[in-house]
């Protein structure tokens, strides 16, 4: 039935026509459809200008602007501060409206036990098990708002990958009534909801650059900039009020998340969250709908991570076979490890390039790569860009010695 489509007119018609009240109703799609996939990537709204290019082909050094680095005075506050950052970043923050294939529900059909004009007990308890009602799914277009910031001169702009997800049709608004212009996708990754846009090289204003988002601290001033409930180019201040928080409420354990209390809204999602230097130290992605002023933003860090995938149009990770926990103090003492960093290996899959690498049980990973692995979230979100046939080189501690690993990443078995 996929593609089959029911005009309401048609469905009151037929209500009217089999003399039954309410016989057909339109509902929203379950979570299920919404995540379904209904756009296909040979579709015209995808920009496939790097889909012959490998990870050695690459070179993504101009692809973004690297915010400062190393320490630096702090800014000083006074009742133009946020006025004039605001006059520096607003051009770099773009409106997207989308047109997107949505998949919803028909109840076709009629529940006797509605029609009558009481409730029989032991009737009504066989209507209420029998399906009158059939849901019919079938797709229409839909409007949906959300942001975008450029990260360079040549049209590409980062947003989430929920904004665009089975979008046909994508415009993007600039500020201060400079046009509107359509774009394509790159690239689009559901697992850490980041998607990455071009547009025409036309009427960019400020190009906003990627800072450290490691160097945030809690506590920290940080603003948003979002198009919250269709409200272009709304401006919100907070704080930072924690950092690398993992929420289930979010259906994302992949990645951590900077949790802020300036205000994000339905609109608002794909905009930036930026320091007080101008700089973007994430990307605004999920409000708490029952909560007041908790808000989320994906680590740009994260981001930088699986920019190749996104250039590249990939969605695959590549599998090693070894599951990893947060190192405890309780696990260092019992392996008379005199460190903190690190992560600890739980388990090591049979056949897997950990397996036959040499990886074992209660190995401590201090590097990967050459660099050193502070925590577990940092090594999490060094994995999420790593595609099938990578090379991986890991120094473990084990037995008081350091021995180094190296394995190359697979495409995960079926």
């Amino acid at each position: 039935m996929k593609g089959l489509r029911f005009p309401r007119a048609l469905c009151s018609a037929l209500a009217l026509l089999l003399l039954f009240p309410a016989g057909c109703t339109v509902s929203k799609g379950s979570r299920e459809q919404q995540q379904k996939d209904l756009v296909k990537e040979d579709a015209p709204v995808f920009d496939r200008r790097f889909k012959e290019l490998t990870l050695e082909d690459l070179d993504l050094s101009r692809l973004w602007v690297e915010g400062y680095r190393g320490p630096r005075a702090p800014v000083p506050l006074d009742n133009h501060t946020v006025a004039d950052l605001v006059d520096s970043v607003k051009d770099g923050v773009v409106n997207l409206y989308t047109l997107k294939l949505e998949e919803k529900n028909i109840q076709f059909g009629f529940s006797p036990n509605d029609w009558l004009p009481f409730r029989i007990p032991l009737f009504s308890q066989v209507l209420e098990v029998i399906p009158f009602r059939v849901p019919i799914p079938y797709q229409e277009k839909g409007l949906s708002l959300g942001t975008g910031f450029v990260i360079n001169r040549e049209g590409y702009i980062l947003t989430n990958a929920h904004v665009v997800h089975n979008a046909t049709e994508i415009f993007v608004v600039l500020s201060e009534g400079r046009g509107s212009y359509p774009a394509r996708i790159i690239g689009l990754d559901s697992l850490t909801d980041t998607a990455l846009l071009k547009m025409p090289p036309v009427g960019l204003g400020t190009v906003l650059p990627l800072a450290d988002s490691d160097d945030l601290r809690t506590g920290e001033m940080v603003m948003a900039i979002g198009n919250p409930l269709g409200l272009r180019h709304t401006v919100t201040l907070g704080i930072v009020s924690a950092k690398d928080r993992v929420t289930q409420g979010l259906d994302n354990n992949a990645t951590d998340f900077i949790q802020t209390d300036s205000a994000i809204n339905p609109g608002s999602s794909g905009g930036p969250l930026l320091n007080l230097h101008g700089e973007v130290v994430g990307i605004n992605t999920a409000i708490v709908a029952r909560a007041q002023s908790i808000g989320f933003a994906i680590p740009v860090n994260t981001v930088k991570e699986i920019m190749a995938l996104l250039v590249l149009g990939k969605t695959e990770r590549g599998w090693f076979g070894a599951a990893v926990e947060p190192l405890g103090p309780r696990d260092a003492n019992r392996l008379s490890y005199p460190g903190r960093d690190g992560v600890i290996v739980q388990e090591v899959e049979e056949k897997s390039p950990a397996s036959e690498a040499g990886m074992e049980v209660d190995d401590i990973i201090l590097e990967l790569n050459g660099k050193k692995i502070p925590g577990f979230q940092v090594f999490k979100r060094k994995l999420l860009g790593m595609l099938p046939g990578m090379r991986v080189e890991f120094v473990v501690y084990r037995g008081g010695l350091e021995i180094p690993i190296a394995s190359t990443l697979i495409e995960k078995p079926r």
